[in-house]
């Protein structure tokens, strides 16, 4: 997203940043774009007086969400960082640094990326009694390889985005672009498809029930905008699952390990979230 007039234009990652920025706020020119590069030559545009206001996007329902000082996190949060003072307002990045990460989008060259695999896993999804796992693989014997229970509610879904949250909560915070991978599609669909209409309509969905996985989405997309408002790239890449690439079988051995370990309870999201806004 592109923000050329709002209380800090500049370029966001996600919609729950970006309508910070544009959320009430008097003749808030943005824009959705397709990657990076269309979003600097879309600022650039704006900035000679050819840009113009977002359309199709209603910002009035998206009040920015309030901050305030919570305790932090547990142990098993998120990944220290070597500062942690509140802060009200996250800086946006300036266009010319292109560091944002674009859910989704390949990456060409992988050179120089940190790679990683994570996965979920759930046997008798959607029945009474299903047992769910998280897998992340780094590679063989590789020490941060893991194998853990899905907290709280037993589902695929949820098992393959806490698999992504705990990637970014056990990987330090550096300025090597990490490269995720995932063969959940609707990972990817939450952050590059759904989410800006999800806080448009207040976190309903189509059928004006609330979203399901909302308190956690949430939380996981407070990581990733953690990341990229301090410069790292962040790339969260499909994978097609069970075709026989071994980090994408390897984070899948690991989620069926997990889905055996003793059940874990819910982790209070919310709470989390307010404490990576918070710092």
């Amino acid at each position: 997203y592109a923000v050329a007039k709002g209380r800090q234009p500049g370029l966001y990652m996600t919609w729950c940043i970006c309508s910070v920025q544009v959320s009430g706020f008097p003749g808030a020119k943005y824009k959705k774009c397709a990657n990076a590069a269309e979003a600097e030559a879309w600022m650039v545009s704006a900035e000679k007086g050819k840009g113009r206001e977002s359309a199709g996007m209603s910002i009035a329902a998206a009040a920015p969400p309030a901050v305030r000082t919570t305790a932090a996190a547990s142990p098993a949060g998120p990944a220290s960082r070597t500062s942690a003072e509140p802060a009200a307002q996250p800086e946006p990045l300036s266009p010319k640094k292109r560091k944002r990460g674009l859910v989704g989008q390949p990456v060409a060259d992988e050179t120089g990326w940190t790679i990683v695999y994570c996965d979920g896993a759930c046997k008798g999804n959607g029945q009474v009694g299903s047992v769910a796992g998280v897998g992340v693989w780094w590679g063989r014997g590789d020490e941060r390889n893991m194998a853990e229970r899905c907290p709280g509610g037993q589902t695929n879904n949820r098992a393959e985005l806490i698999a992504i949250v705990r990637v970014l909560e056990t990987t330090p915070h550096d300025k090597q672009p990490l490269l995720i991978k995932t063969d959940s599609q609707y990972s990817i669909n939450c952050f590059q498809t759904w989410l800006p209409g999800w806080i448009a309509k207040d976190w309903k969905n189509s059928k004006g029930d609330t979203v399901k996985n909302k308190e956690l989405i949430q939380y996981l997309s407070a990581l990733l905008d953690q990341r990229a408002l301090e410069g790292q790239r962040v790339r969260l890449q499909y994978v097609r699952g069970h075709a026989g690439e071994e980090g994408n079988e390897g984070a899948d051995w690991l989620a069926n390990v997990g889905a055996t370990r003793p059940a874990l309870q819910e982790r209070d999201w919310d709470n989390l979230r307010e404490a990576v806004i918070n710092t």
